[in-house]
């Protein structure tokens, strides 16, 4: 592999077509993890040339999330810098790209083509029917001088400028993870004449990214392994212009978790906002993303920004697909959660119990923290572990208060036996809770089990809570024997 020597200039390019895909985050993270491993910047640049598929909005989305997971920039649309405007659509109102087509198309490197979409449609058909695999399209007008192509244009009829690609040779890349040290080659006579300008005036990605990337002093391009097919087409545009090429690294794409296919936005819960409106941890995130597609060996995950940092290398960046794994995720992100101090935890939960209306004191919500701290995975789970603290509990189904091997009537005085033992209580603490009620197992002659699993039901309404004392001295004496005595009345 060749040597990365450093400062090099990376950048994320993504299109404001909608949410940001956590693949997206993935990869540019891995451009972030580069720049700052290596010694360098890391650039933010909005691809908006799509025009048909532009969402209003999408552009500030997509900063938030890279934000969030905390990858930020050294030069973007909304900090700028040296080389902007970084937003595509304003470049070209700036008038930035048209120079580089003209140089194209006095060099002889591209050509104008008048060919309708509907006659593309029918050059298509017709090579179907010859049975031809691949339609390769090349202009007749690549063949006329540049003087004919302006004489027509210049009736008004509409055209698109396009690449003229040799059609004998080959054309070569290195990549800097896949390909090894002989690289790709791909046929000239597989490639076709790609759009490089449409009919409005607006650039394509092919055209419109390459030169910015050249315009930007961007010295490698790491982007997904999508784009192999293309670079082909990018080769022979740096040689067309006569510039230097940055080296190509091809990141493996992040497969949905059965295998069968890239995530989706259409058919994962892959949005990249939706993992901060879950309760997913800035740093569990950016751990789980890093190993997306790259490991620092075969057994160490958890490891911190500043260690990912240092051991980030672009050679140990594998070229099989990464398989996504919400489980895993999930289970990183409560790593992540049982690290914190429970006033961290308090303080990240308030947002969550407050959007489902609950309201708590900082005092008060961190004496509930430490009854589920160990279970949660999700700081967006706190509400339903923690709602019997804020809200009546009912028993529309009075079987559930009722423990193995018990009847209703037996149960009805166990739970009027815990209500008498616990009413002259001057102490709430969970340690004379569990003291005091161990001693009524022994008078009533139950297991414990079974008196407590009717206490856990009468006081939470659910048949899986926290630890039981703790609960109850957290529930408070006055919640407690009215919770008893509701149940209770429940079964009478």
């Amino acid at each position: 592999m060749a040597e990365i020597t450093g400062p090099v200039r990376v950048r994320f390019a993504p299109s404001p077509t909608g949410y940001l895909h956590i693949g997206g985050v993935r990869t540019a993270l891995f451009n972030w993890l580069f720049a700052k491993h290596y010694g360098g910047q890391f650039l933010l640049r909005i691809e908006d040339t799509d025009e048909a598929r532009f969402v209003e909005g999408a552009a500030d989305n997509l900063m938030d999330s890279l934000r969030w997971v905390g990858i930020t920039w050294d030069e973007g649309p909304d900090i700028g810098g040296p080389h902007g405007p970084y937003v595509q659509s304003e470049r070209k109102q700036a008038g930035i790209y048209q120079p580089y087509v003209e140089q194209l198309l006095e060099s002889g490197h591209a050509y104008m083509s008048f060919t309708t979409p509907e006659e593309l449609d029918q050059l298509r058909a017709e090579a179907d029917a010859r049975g031809q695999k691949a339609f390769r399209f090349r202009g007749p007008e690549r063949d006329w001088t540049l003087a004919q192509q302006r004489e027509l244009a210049a009736t008004g009829k509409p055209y698109t400028v396009r690449l003229k690609v040799p059609t004998e040779g080959t054309t070569h890349f290195t990549d800097l993870i896949r390909g090894g040290e002989e690289g790709i080659s791909i046929g000239n006579d597989q490639l076709y004449d790609i759009v490089l300008l449409k009919t409005t005036g607006m650039p394509v990605y092919h055209l419109a990214h390459l030169v910015d990337d050249h315009l930007m002093g961007i010295t490698h391009v790491l982007r997904s392994d999508e784009w192999v097919p293309s670079a082909p087409y990018h080769v022979l545009l740096y040689r067309a212009f006569g510039w230097e090429q940055p080296q190509f690294a091809h990141l493996p794409v992040v497969l949905r978790q059965d295998g069968k296919g890239k995530l989706s936005k259409r058919k994962d819960d892959v949005a990249a906002n939706r993992f901060w409106e879950r309760g997913y941890l800035a740093d569990a995130m950016f751990n789980y993303l890093a190993l997306q597609g790259w490991s620092y060996d075969d057994h160490t995950e958890i490891m911190t920004r500043d260690e990912i940092v240092e051991r980030f290398t672009v050679d140990r960046v594998q070229s099989s697909p990464a398989r996504w794994n919400p489980e895993k995720l999930r289970d990183m992100n409560g790593i992540y959660i049982r690290k914190l101090s429970p006033e961290q935890v308090a303080k990240q939960i308030l947002p969550f119990l407050a959007s489902a209306g609950f309201e708590a004191s900082a005092d008060y919500l961190r004496t509930l923290v430490p009854l589920v701290h160990e279970r949660l995975e999700e700081l967006g789970q706190a509400p339903e572990l923690l709602e019997f603290f804020f809200k009546d509990v009912s028993y529309p189904d009075t079987a559930l208060l009722i423990p193995k091997k018990m009847d209703q009537a037996g149960t009805l005085a166990a739970l009027q036996a815990a209500r008498a033992k616990l009413a002259p209580a001057e102490g709430w603490s969970h340690a004379q809770l569990e003291e005091q009620l161990r001693a009524l197992c022994e008078e009533l002659g139950l297991k414990p089990g079974q008196l407590f699993g009717a206490i856990r039901v009468a006081v939470t309404g659910r048949s899986v809570a926290p630890p039981l004392f703790e609960t109850l001295e957290a529930l408070g004496k006055e919640r407690t024997l009215a919770r008893l005595e509701a149940a209770a009345q429940a079964l009478a």
